[in-house]
């Protein structure tokens, strides 16, 4: 019996310790997306609008590692999403010097153009340059709201 309570004792120190409010360096890095629709964000070291290469190769990759991708990056229309899972906060914080560029574009897009059409048109509805100093400024969110 001594064993059970003590391994209880120790689950709710963790979830004490764990569970708490507050905000800790590089726990979080929300996008919030403003716009009707659903959008895909791209993160890269350069320019995103330099680079007009196709987000994702849909006839190159599995359907798995399609649905993984969008999982992964997509943000539904008025919601936000935390991509601390992907380590951005945490790059950022490791070197807070860089440049991180945050790319937006609508999974609409991404589903229906060809790789070609892609490249060609390249859909980008938004880029931010970001530093460590902006992320903290903006309290680690950024929001896209959709230009009219």
């Amino acid at each position: 019996m001594k064993k059970y309570n003590s391994i209880l004792l120790l689950f709710i120190f963790g979830l004490f310790f764990n569970g708490s409010c507050e905000h800790k360096e590089g726990q979080h890095f929300i996008i919030q997306n403003n716009s009707d629709l659903e959008i895909v964000i791209e993160f890269d070291k350069s320019s995103i609008a330099k680079n007009t290469r196709c987000v994702i190769n849909q006839n190159v990759v599995t359907r798995r590692e399609y649905q993984d991708f969008i999982f992964a990056r997509m943000i539904r229309p008025r919601s936000y999403k935390n991509f601390e899972k992907i380590k951005v906060g945490e790059s950022l914080i490791s070197r807070p010097n860089d440049t991180l560029y945050v790319g937006v574009f609508y999974r609409a897009d991404i589903d229906t153009m060809s790789c070609e059409e892609f490249e060609q048109q390249f859909p980008l509805k938004k880029e931010w340059k970001i530093t460590m100093a902006d992320m903290e400024a903006a309290d680690w969110t950024l929001v896209y709201t959709p230009e009219e």
